[in-house]
């Protein structure tokens, strides 16, 4: 099934395009060209986002933050190898599913601290990597506000899986 999606999907986008009048190079590359455009607009802030990423990540900036939050957790009643998670997650996918992997591997998938990290990472965003895509072409001065917004929902989605969490895994 799968190896025919693609030319069954090329065949009837070409019937269609026929039927419409419509020639399929041209719409093709017009489709190309604004995708071309949308690239070269958002390569300079998804190159600034990753290069701040990785260091980010590279001066164990979580970590550090880790050990200077773990009075607050203990406050909060979040165990203390959450924090590195929750740190991350706004930041990088890719570096919280590592954290998460770790984590996995240290108390394994089906124990409370694991599925309670997987219901943060499930749901919560990266917030930093969506706001830089979506900001990319806008003017400055219409997101002033977007950035504390995002970040305090991504704090109340935290708590409100991490209650939730301990209120169905204990």
């Amino acid at each position: 099934m799968s190896t025919w999606l693609l030319p069954v999907l090329a065949a009837v986008l070409g019937v269609l395009f026929l039927l419409r009048g419509e020639r399929c190079q041209r719409a093709f590359l017009r489709g190309a060209r604004a995708g071309l455009k949308s690239a070269l607009t958002l390569f300079p802030t998804l190159l600034l986002f990753v290069c701040a990423v990785s260091m980010f990540r590279a001066a164990n900036v979580p970590d550090v933050l880790s050990r200077l939050l773990c009075g607050v957790c203990d406050a909060l009643h979040i165990p203390d190898t959450l924090l590195p998670l929750l740190l991350v997650r706004p930041v990088s996918s890719s570096a919280s599913t590592a954290v998460l992997s770790d984590l996995f591997a240290a108390f394994g998938t089906d124990s409370a601290l694991g599925l309670c990290a997987s219901v943060v990472c499930g749901s919560s965003e990266t917030v930093l990597y969506v706001l830089s895509v979506l900001t990319a072409g806008t003017p400055p001065s219409g997101t002033r506000y977007l950035l504390p917004a995002a970040l305090l929902t991504s704090l109340f989605v935290v708590f409100l899986s991490l209650c939730i969490s301990r209120l169905y895994f204990g």
